[in-house]
Protein backbone atom coordinates (compact mmCIF):
# COMPACT_ATOMS: atom_id res chain seq x y z
CA UNK A 1 0.00 0.00 0.00
CA UNK A 2 1.42 3.62 -1.12
CA UNK A 3 2.21 5.70 1.46
CA UNK A 4 3.11 10.08 1.27
CA UNK A 5 5.87 11.90 3.03
CA UNK A 6 5.95 15.45 3.19
CA UNK A 7 8.11 17.17 1.01
CA UNK A 8 9.79 19.24 3.75
CA UNK A 9 10.70 15.98 5.33
CA UNK A 10 12.43 14.07 2.43
CA UNK A 11 14.36 17.45 1.79
CA UNK A 12 15.61 17.75 5.41
CA UNK A 13 16.52 14.36 5.56
CA UNK A 14 18.53 14.75 2.32
CA UNK A 15 20.13 17.63 4.09
CA UNK A 16 21.59 15.14 6.58
CA UNK A 17 22.65 12.97 4.09
CA UNK A 18 26.53 13.08 2.96
CA UNK A 19 28.13 11.39 0.32
CA UNK A 20 31.56 10.10 1.43
CA UNK A 21 33.96 9.10 -1.03
CA UNK A 22 37.33 7.13 -0.31
CA UNK A 23 40.34 6.61 -2.19
CA UNK A 24 41.24 7.51 -5.95
CA UNK A 25 41.80 6.07 -9.43
CA UNK A 26 40.72 2.83 -9.34
CA UNK A 27 40.58 1.92 -5.85
CA UNK A 28 38.04 5.02 -5.86
CA UNK A 29 34.98 4.26 -3.26
CA UNK A 30 31.41 6.00 -2.81
CA UNK A 31 28.76 5.77 0.12
CA UNK A 32 26.35 7.66 2.27
CA UNK A 33 26.93 9.35 5.43
CA UNK A 34 24.35 10.39 8.12
CA UNK A 35 24.64 14.21 9.43
CA UNK A 36 24.89 13.91 13.88
CA UNK A 37 25.67 17.16 16.03
CA UNK A 38 29.40 18.28 16.33
CA UNK A 39 30.41 18.33 12.88
CA UNK A 40 30.28 13.97 13.07
CA UNK A 41 29.23 11.85 10.15
CA UNK A 42 28.10 8.33 10.91
CA UNK A 43 28.24 5.82 8.08
CA UNK A 44 29.50 1.91 7.97
CA UNK A 45 32.76 0.81 8.40
CA UNK A 46 33.31 -0.92 5.02
CA UNK A 47 32.36 2.65 3.42
CA UNK A 48 35.64 4.29 5.00
CA UNK A 49 38.20 1.55 4.21
CA UNK A 50 40.56 3.60 1.96
CA UNK A 51 43.51 5.96 3.51
CA UNK A 52 41.38 8.86 2.97
CA UNK A 53 38.26 10.01 3.49
CA UNK A 54 36.06 12.94 2.05
CA UNK A 55 32.44 13.93 2.82
CA UNK A 56 30.31 16.28 0.57
CA UNK A 57 27.36 18.06 1.94
CA UNK A 58 24.24 18.98 0.36
CA UNK A 59 25.30 22.33 -0.50
CA UNK A 60 28.99 22.40 -0.57
CA UNK A 61 32.31 20.75 -1.95
CA UNK A 62 33.46 17.77 -0.97
CA UNK A 63 36.18 18.30 2.51
CA UNK A 64 38.72 15.62 3.94
CA UNK A 65 37.13 13.83 7.01
CA UNK A 66 39.21 12.96 9.86
CA UNK A 67 38.17 9.04 10.72
CA UNK A 68 37.32 9.04 14.94
CA UNK A 69 36.65 5.15 15.14
CA UNK A 70 35.82 2.23 13.31
CA UNK A 71 34.08 -0.94 14.44
CA UNK A 72 34.05 -3.73 12.27
CA UNK A 73 32.29 -5.84 14.04
CA UNK A 74 29.28 -3.33 14.44
CA UNK A 75 30.41 -2.05 10.44
CA UNK A 76 29.93 1.34 11.83
CA UNK A 77 32.08 4.32 11.39
CA UNK A 78 32.53 7.73 13.11
CA UNK A 79 33.89 10.75 10.97
CA UNK A 80 33.84 14.44 11.66
CA UNK A 81 35.11 17.48 9.37
CA UNK A 82 35.36 20.60 10.75
CA UNK A 83 32.84 23.45 9.60
CA UNK A 84 30.55 20.90 8.47
CA UNK A 85 26.87 23.27 7.56
CA UNK A 86 24.37 20.11 7.40
CA UNK A 87 21.42 20.18 10.10
CA UNK A 88 21.66 17.03 12.40
CA UNK A 89 18.85 14.40 12.40
CA UNK A 90 17.15 13.22 15.38
CA UNK A 91 16.86 9.81 16.32
CA UNK A 92 13.73 8.56 16.36
CA UNK A 93 11.94 7.99 19.94
CA UNK A 94 9.65 4.63 19.27
CA UNK A 95 10.78 0.94 18.26
CA UNK A 96 10.38 -0.32 15.01
CA UNK A 97 7.23 -2.56 13.81
CA UNK A 98 6.47 -4.77 11.56
CA UNK A 99 4.61 -2.92 8.81
CA UNK A 100 6.24 0.17 9.47
CA UNK A 101 6.75 2.42 6.08
CA UNK A 102 10.42 3.38 5.86
CA UNK A 103 12.10 6.05 3.99
CA UNK A 104 16.05 5.94 3.09
CA UNK A 105 18.32 8.40 1.31
CA UNK A 106 21.75 7.83 -0.04
CA UNK A 107 24.06 7.93 -3.05
CA UNK A 108 23.13 4.55 -5.22
CA UNK A 109 25.27 4.43 -8.36
CA UNK A 110 26.44 7.97 -8.14
CA UNK A 111 22.82 9.70 -8.40
CA UNK A 112 22.98 12.28 -4.90
CA UNK A 113 20.32 12.07 -2.57
CA UNK A 114 17.89 9.58 -4.01
CA UNK A 115 14.85 9.06 -1.91
CA UNK A 116 13.46 5.30 -1.54
CA UNK A 117 10.90 4.24 0.14
CA UNK A 118 9.21 0.61 1.49
CA UNK A 119 8.04 -1.02 4.50
CA UNK A 120 9.06 -3.18 7.57
CA UNK A 121 9.24 -6.74 7.19
CA UNK A 122 10.54 -7.48 10.55
CA UNK A 123 13.40 -7.21 12.87
CA UNK A 124 16.04 -9.46 14.70
CA UNK A 125 19.18 -11.37 14.03
CA UNK A 126 19.78 -13.34 11.02
CA UNK A 127 22.15 -16.55 10.85
CA UNK A 128 26.05 -15.60 9.81
CA UNK A 129 25.54 -12.29 10.28
CA UNK A 130 26.46 -11.71 13.80
CA UNK A 131 24.71 -10.18 17.00
CA UNK A 132 23.10 -7.05 15.41
CA UNK A 133 19.33 -6.95 15.14
CA UNK A 134 18.85 -5.75 11.71
CA UNK A 135 15.66 -3.74 10.33
CA UNK A 136 14.75 -6.04 7.44
CA UNK A 137 12.52 -3.89 4.82
CA UNK A 138 11.41 -4.01 1.36
CA UNK A 139 13.61 -1.07 0.01
CA UNK A 140 14.74 -0.75 -3.54
CA UNK A 141 18.52 0.07 -2.34
CA UNK A 142 21.75 -0.23 -4.52
CA UNK A 143 25.78 0.60 -4.04
CA UNK A 144 26.27 3.78 -2.97
CA UNK A 145 23.11 3.58 -0.34
CA UNK A 146 25.52 2.03 2.29
CA UNK A 147 25.90 4.45 5.33
CA UNK A 148 22.71 6.52 4.75
CA UNK A 149 19.84 6.87 6.95
CA UNK A 150 16.74 4.83 7.29
CA UNK A 151 14.10 6.74 8.22
CA UNK A 152 10.33 7.18 9.95
CA UNK A 153 7.93 9.23 8.13
CA UNK A 154 8.95 12.12 10.18
CA UNK A 155 12.46 12.06 9.21
CA UNK A 156 13.78 10.60 12.35
CA UNK A 157 16.21 8.02 11.96
CA UNK A 158 15.92 4.43 12.54
CA UNK A 159 18.93 3.11 11.22
CA UNK A 160 21.88 3.01 8.67
CA UNK A 161 21.11 0.77 5.39
CA UNK A 162 24.31 -1.85 5.48
CA UNK A 163 23.68 -3.92 2.70
CA UNK A 164 21.21 -6.31 0.40
CA UNK A 165 20.71 -10.23 0.72
CA UNK A 166 20.66 -11.31 -2.83
CA UNK A 167 16.75 -11.69 -3.71
CA UNK A 168 15.92 -10.69 -0.20
CA UNK A 169 15.23 -7.93 2.36
CA UNK A 170 17.26 -4.56 3.11
CA UNK A 171 18.94 -4.65 5.98
CA UNK A 172 20.01 -1.45 8.30
CA UNK A 173 22.04 -1.30 11.64
CA UNK A 174 19.26 -0.31 14.07
CA UNK A 175 19.62 2.82 16.32
CA UNK A 176 20.47 1.15 19.53
CA UNK A 177 23.54 -0.34 17.78
CA UNK A 178 24.01 2.81 16.26
CA UNK A 179 23.74 4.56 19.84
CA UNK A 180 26.36 1.42 21.96
CA UNK A 181 28.76 2.27 19.53
CA UNK A 182 28.54 5.99 20.05
CA UNK A 183 29.28 6.11 23.47
CA UNK A 184 32.36 2.89 23.18
CA UNK A 185 35.18 4.78 23.99
CA UNK A 186 37.36 1.76 25.57
CA UNK A 187 39.78 -0.27 23.77
CA UNK A 188 38.95 -4.05 22.22
CA UNK A 189 40.39 -7.29 22.17
CA UNK A 190 41.93 -7.67 18.39
CA UNK A 191 43.09 -10.78 16.53
CA UNK A 192 44.37 -8.33 13.98
CA UNK A 193 42.55 -9.92 10.57
CA UNK A 194 40.18 -9.57 8.08
CA UNK A 195 38.65 -12.79 6.93
CA UNK A 196 35.89 -13.92 4.50
CA UNK A 197 33.85 -16.79 5.03
CA UNK A 198 34.64 -19.70 2.29
CA UNK A 199 34.20 -23.04 1.70
CA UNK A 200 36.80 -25.54 0.59
CA UNK A 201 37.30 -29.29 0.22
CA UNK A 202 40.49 -30.72 2.41
CA UNK A 203 42.55 -33.11 1.50
CA UNK A 204 40.08 -36.23 2.30
CA UNK A 205 37.65 -34.72 0.11
CA UNK A 206 35.75 -33.30 2.70
CA UNK A 207 33.67 -30.61 2.11
CA UNK A 208 34.10 -27.90 5.09
CA UNK A 209 33.32 -24.42 5.75
CA UNK A 210 36.02 -21.72 7.62
CA UNK A 211 37.45 -18.37 7.75
CA UNK A 212 39.81 -17.22 4.80
CA UNK A 213 42.57 -14.77 6.05
CA UNK A 214 42.53 -11.67 3.44
CA UNK A 215 44.83 -9.27 5.32
CA UNK A 216 47.03 -8.48 8.66
CA UNK A 217 46.82 -5.94 10.44
CA UNK A 218 50.73 -4.91 11.01
CA UNK A 219 52.29 -5.85 14.34
CA UNK A 220 49.02 -7.04 15.54
CA UNK A 221 48.32 -10.84 17.62
CA UNK A 222 47.86 -12.97 14.27
CA UNK A 223 50.74 -11.44 12.56
CA UNK A 224 52.39 -11.65 15.99
CA UNK A 225 51.51 -15.64 15.83
CA UNK A 226 53.21 -16.18 12.64
CA UNK A 227 49.74 -16.60 10.52
CA UNK A 228 49.40 -15.44 6.96
CA UNK A 229 47.24 -14.44 4.32
CA UNK A 230 45.22 -17.35 2.71
CA UNK A 231 45.28 -19.39 5.88
CA UNK A 232 41.78 -20.88 6.52
CA UNK A 233 40.74 -20.88 9.95
CA UNK A 234 38.58 -23.86 10.73
CA UNK A 235 37.97 -23.97 14.18
CA UNK A 236 38.72 -21.23 17.79
CA UNK A 237 39.01 -22.90 21.17
CA UNK A 238 36.99 -25.90 19.94
CA UNK A 239 34.12 -23.72 17.99
CA UNK A 240 33.73 -24.28 14.53
CA UNK A 241 34.20 -20.80 12.77
CA UNK A 242 31.60 -20.95 9.75
CA UNK A 243 31.02 -16.99 9.80
CA UNK A 244 32.97 -13.87 11.20
CA UNK A 245 30.22 -14.03 13.89
CA UNK A 246 31.73 -17.27 15.42
CA UNK A 247 35.02 -15.65 15.20
CA UNK A 248 33.36 -12.52 17.35
CA UNK A 249 32.31 -14.68 19.87
CA UNK A 250 35.30 -16.78 20.60
CA UNK A 251 36.90 -13.18 20.97
CA UNK A 252 34.61 -12.09 23.29
CA UNK A 253 34.91 -14.65 25.74
CA UNK A 254 38.97 -15.47 25.91
CA UNK A 255 42.54 -13.66 26.19
CA UNK A 256 43.78 -16.52 24.10
CA UNK A 257 43.02 -18.54 21.19
CA UNK A 258 43.91 -21.63 19.97
CA UNK A 259 43.65 -21.89 16.29
CA UNK A 260 43.10 -25.06 14.02
CA UNK A 261 43.95 -23.66 10.33
CA UNK A 262 44.67 -25.07 6.99
CA UNK A 263 47.27 -23.73 4.58
CA UNK A 264 48.84 -24.23 1.39
CA UNK A 265 47.86 -27.32 0.08
CA UNK A 266 45.96 -27.94 2.67
CA UNK A 267 47.44 -31.39 2.95
CA UNK A 268 47.76 -31.04 7.27
CA UNK A 269 45.76 -29.08 9.88
CA UNK A 270 47.74 -26.63 12.03
CA UNK A 271 47.62 -25.01 15.06
CA UNK A 272 48.76 -22.05 16.79
CA UNK A 273 47.73 -20.04 20.11
CA UNK A 274 47.44 -16.32 20.09
CA UNK A 275 47.40 -14.28 22.53
CA UNK A 276 45.28 -11.16 22.04
CA UNK A 277 46.18 -7.33 22.78
CA UNK A 278 44.01 -4.26 23.64
CA UNK A 279 43.72 -1.92 20.33
CA UNK A 280 41.86 0.95 19.88
CA UNK A 281 38.30 0.76 18.17
CA UNK A 282 39.80 1.32 14.46
CA UNK A 283 40.86 -2.33 13.94
CA UNK A 284 40.04 -5.26 12.23
CA UNK A 285 38.63 -8.24 13.74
Amino acid sequence: MPFSVPGHTVELLRRSTVRVTTGDGYEHGCGSGIVLNGGRVLTNAHVVRGSQVCIEPWNGPAQQAEVLKVDQRRDLALLRADGLDAPAVSFAGSTVEPGQPVIAVGNPLGFAGAVSKGFVYTTGRLRGLGETPWIQSDLRLAPGNSGGPLADVHGDLLGVNTMIIAGGPALAIPASAIQRFLIITQPTRSLGVIVRPIAFESSDARRQRGLLVLELVNGGAAECASLLPGDILVAANGTPLASPADLFSVLDASDTVRFFFFRGSRQAQRQVTVRLVPTPLMSAA
